[in-house]
């Protein structure tokens, strides 16, 4: 079996395929967490255009707490 034809090619091409999609479609709406250690990405949908946070309730909440901790100790 050549690799080229392996489950893990194939969903990386699709995932390519997807990500390329999604720019086309709405150009500066898909970008990383604003998390340093996180690895994910978010895409957008704010009207602003100014989401951070893959997740508000995760990074969001995280950044939240650290920025109260700085300030308070």
């Amino acid at each position: 079996m050549d690799s080229r034809d392996s489950p893990h090619a194939r969903l990386a091409v699709e995932v390519i395929l997807a990500w390329a999609a999604t720019e086309k479609r709405l150009p500066g709406r898909l970008r990383p967490c604003a998390n340093a250690e996180c690895q994910l990405f978010l895409l957008d949908r704010s009207r602003a255009n100014r989401a951070r946070w893959c997740s508000m309730a995760v990074c969001g909440n995280r950044e939240k707490a650290r920025r109260h901790y700085e300030r308070t100790r």
